[in-house]
């Protein structure tokens, strides 16, 4: 009642209405307050230093500004006393002052049931305890307030802080498995694998984020693929005496708790005469887009793991996309060291393209590639826009015998800010829900239309509900993935 009391003794103050109603607000709507009172009786013990008040009547403190690191119980003495008789009322609030934080727990006492007359016998004090939350994803800060009341109604309060640091989230890191150690030879692909699991004090349904880093690279490049999934790889770079390299996974849960683990690999140089792939293509490409496989920087060894001289036989193979897509793209000329593709023009989700590069010194059998070393190649394909679809009169409302003309609008479509050049738009109707079939005409346009039916005199008004479906595919699926509907409504008067 003290808050709300405040408030309505703002609203009449003029020159700082605003600044101390936005404080209300917030201590009504953002802060978790704990606002209860009782008279005091008592039998703890303690009081403490810190902030304190004094309106010349009744004196309170609190303890100093703390931060801490645990999640471990606290307590915060308040102490009262007045020159006009004894405490009457005391009680602690708690108001959360870091947006969104969670509040503290287990709070005890902030109604003042239990308190105990001071050592001097003036003064009363009126212990607080509660504990950090469980669960935090930053620093989080606290105030606490504490008022009291005499006995003939005069009033103060003394606030401190409480400031509770991330790390006193008893919320546990995910606990990391990577994948166990391994001796490769440059040009192989090496796989990389890590799990986690959940840390034992986490609450359920906690979901992971995976990044791999190079944690000890000695000095080599890599080119690491789908390095923000738990399962990547990266095709051992060439090396003349066996190296030893690190590679961290690192994952992070939901409640962005953190856990690592590194999976070593030694890579060994070159032995045997070979052929090792290299490549630098991939990345990130449009719908449409026509790009180059470019092999050239592949190298031929010979025994002695030096390079030399020698033709060098290419094949690139599609390997597979993510999302799976029914049409495998086309390689243009797949023996050379430089192939092209060109990616479909209509992509409606985010999709990996993979193509793998196998080189060697003698001619390649496509029946036989596991001898082979191999180079994967991927291409981060961007979605089309979404489909922005209207209806210029989604209601009508017209008489038997009249001509009915409903059209469909997608100017609204974004063109990726001039980046790309849409495919076109494809469109459909159907019927929803009509009293008869109304015989639409020109169905796969943007407008249909249709003669509207003729109702004896006396019948209701009849309800006509149509679809329009566009889409980048045709023919157009209605509804159905990548289509943008919208509904009309016709009314039909007799």
């Amino acid at each position: 009642m003290k808050s709300i009391h405040l408030f309505l003794t703002i609203v009449h103050t003029g020159a700082i209405v605003y600044s101390n109603i936005r404080f209300v607000r917030r201590a009504l709507i953002v802060n978790l307050a704990f606002v209860l009172s009782a008279c005091g009786g008592g039998s703890s013990s303690g009081s403490s230093s810190g902030s304190s008040t004094s309106n010349g009547v009744v004196s309170v403190s609190v303890p100093a500004p703390m931060t801490v690191s645990t999640g471990d119980p606290l307590s915060f003495v308040g102490h009262a006393s007045s020159s006009a008789g004894g405490i009457s009322n005391m009680y602690w609030q708690v108001n959360t002052l870091t947006l969104g934080a969670n509040p503290v727990t287990a709070v005890g006492n902030s109604n003042c049931a239990t308190t105990q007359a001071d050592a001097s016998g003036n003064g009363v004090n009126c212990t607080l305890t509660l504990s950090p939350p469980a669960l935090l994803t930053a620093d989080n800060t606290y105030q606490l307030t504490f008022f009291a009341t005499d006995a003939k109604g005069n009033t103060n309060s003394s606030s401190t802080t409480l400031k509770v640091l991330q790390s006193a989230s008893s919320t546990g890191n995910p606990v990391v498995t990577a994948g166990a150690n391994a001796s490769v030879t440059s040009g192989d692909t090496v796989p990389l694998t890590c799990s986690a699991v959940a840390g034992s004090t986490a609450p359920s349904g906690v979901t992971f984020a995976y990044q791999w880093v190079i944690n000890d690279g000695a000095g080599l490049t890599f080119n690491l693929i789908n390095s923000t999934t738990a399962t990547g790889s990266f095709v051992a770079p060439v090396v003349t005496q066996a190296t030893t390299v690190k590679l961290q996974c690192r994952v992070t849960d939901s409640n962005q708790k953190t856990g690592t683990a590194i999976q070593t690999v030694t890579i060994n140089p070159i032995v045997l005469p070979t052929a090792v792939p290299i490549s630098t293509s991939g990345g990130n490409v449009l719908p449409g887009a026509t790009q180059q496989l470019d092999g050239t920087a592949s190298k031929l060894y010979d025994v002695n793991g030096k390079v030399t001289t020698g033709t060098i036989y290419y094949l690139w193979k599609y390997t597979s996309a993510n999302p799976t897509t029914s049409s495998p793209i086309t390689v243009i000329n797949p023996n050379n060291a430089v192939a092209s593709i060109v990616f479909p023009t209509v992509v409606t989700t985010p999709t990996t393209y993979t193509f793998t590069l196998y080189v060697s010194s003698s001619a390649i059998d496509p029946t036989n590639l596991s001898a082979l070393k191999q180079y994967p190649v991927v291409f981060y394909v961007s979605a089309l826009p979404p489909i922005v679809l209207t209806i210029t009169s989604p209601i009508q409302q017209v008489n038997s015998g009249a001509s009915v003309y409903i059209t469909a609008n997608t100017s609204g479509t974004s063109t990726n800010n001039g980046t790309i050049t849409l495919p076109p738009i494809y469109y459909t109707w159907v019927t929803l829900k009509v009293p008869v079939d109304p015989g639409l005409l020109n169905i796969n346009s943007p407008t249909t239309q249709f003669i509207a039916p003729t109702f004896p005199a006396g019948t209701a008004p009849q309800n006509f509900l149509l679809m329009a479906c566009a889409s980048y595919q045709t023919p157009v699926p209605c509804p159905g993935p990548g289509s943008a509907t919208y509904n009309a409504l016709v009314v039909v008067s007799p």
